[in-house]
């Protein structure tokens, strides 16, 4: 099966003929393939295969905040602001599976809660034209690191079983019709070591993890990974990071790399402060020493912020950033999903 999937044309009654042209021509209609429906997010240029990709603009969701039901009513919102993605959680920082998995670990460790009906809210929102991600954190889960690691709240991202453990659930999850997986936490603490010393070891032990996750979901679903926003600048190429991220090991195994580019996780009080520069600055270094798809993550939350500015406004100069750039999209993240701020932000620069 190739990465990016031929549209079909489907049969149906009149009423939608009309709706699903439209979301053809923005290139964000509902694919079918086979039993599965994908979300194609490229441009059609022949018969056989699809143009560039499309902008991905989505919103990350924990799993408390979509359901089955909301799930129409978050379509809605986001289409109405130039939105078309979102970023659900199937396994978050706490261990927590959040969709019936039938990975025997999963249950042995308690970690499975079957709180989303995940194939359901994914069709609810492909027939809305909405790219679905799942967001599947790997390394911090305290309820693994109990059972293979010494507890706490990380395991040993070198630790065969927790490895293993991630990779059948990112293969267990490309079946269920999502488009994309997102790799998070994909790294060591970031506490035990100083940035300077040689941290090769490290930094092999997580490309290697994560080329172990693309051969076990193969083609089924785009791999993306999130990474530290610090990442993106020159120095990451010497593997002096103790977290283990080197961009320059990873760039060639996923399709798509996540900087998280939060201003307020900065030290230098020109980018803390300036949301702006600071996007403007990593979109340029980045594509400058890299050829993979950067689809940012920018702060949608509250955080060190600049004197004078709200929520909003803060949001508002970090788009306007990425408008600056020629991209392929980006996400916004806000730990609670609340996303009022970004709405307002968007229809302020919109007029």
């Amino acid at each position: 099966m190739s990465k990016f999937y031929p549209v079909k044309l489907i049969r149906a009654v009149k009423p939608i003929v009309g709706l699903a042209v439209i979301l053809v021509l923005i290139g964000l209609a509902p694919v079918s393939v086979g039993q599965r429906t994908f979300v194609n997010i490229t441009a059609p240029s022949g018969r056989e295969t699809q143009g560039g990709t499309r902008a991905v603009k989505g919103v990350y969701l924990h799993s408390r905040s979509i359901s089955s039901e909301s799930a129409g009513d978050w379509a809605e919102t986001l289409t109405a602001h130039g939105f078309n993605a979102v970023v659900i959680n199937v396994k978050n920082v706490h261990g927590e599976v959040t969709y019936p998995s039938e990975v025997e670990l999963a249950s042995e460790i308690g970690a499975t809660t079957g709180r989303l009906d995940i194939t359901d809210i994914i069709s609810r929102l492909h027939r809305e034209g909405i790219y679905v991600i799942a967001r599947l954190a790997c390394f911090k889960d305290r309820l693994m690191a109990a059972r293979c690691c010494g507890g706490g709240e990380w395991t040993d991202p070198a630790d065969e079983l927790a490895q293993e453990y991630n990779v059948r659930l990112a293969r267990e999850v490309s079946k269920l019709g999502f488009d994309e997986i997102q790799l998070d936490y994909i790294r060591y603490p970031d506490g035990p070591g100083k940035i300077g010393g040689d941290y090769s070891d490290r930094s092999e032990v997580i490309s290697d993890f994560v080329e172990r996750v693309k051969r076990a979901i193969g083609a089924q679903v785009r791999l993306s990974a999130d990474v530290y926003g610090r990442t993106i600048w020159n120095w990451n190429s010497k593997n002096t990071d103790p977290i283990g991220q080197n961009l320059d090991y990873l760039g060639d195994t996923v399709d798509v790399l996540s900087p998280m580019i939060y201003p307020s996780h900065y030290n230098n009080p020109d980018l803390v402060y300036n949301p702006n520069k600071l996007v403007k600055l990593s979109l340029k270094t980045g594509k400058e020493r890299l050829s993979t798809e950067l689809r940012p993550f920018i702060q949608g939350f509250e955080r060190a912020m600049p004197r004078g500015m709200d929520l909003v406004s803060y949001i508002q100069e970090e788009l306007r950033a990425l408008e600056s750039h020629e991209g392929t999209g980006f996400l916004v993240w806000n730990p609670s999903s609340n996303y009022e701020s970004l709405w307002k932000a968007v229809k302020g620069i919109n007029g």
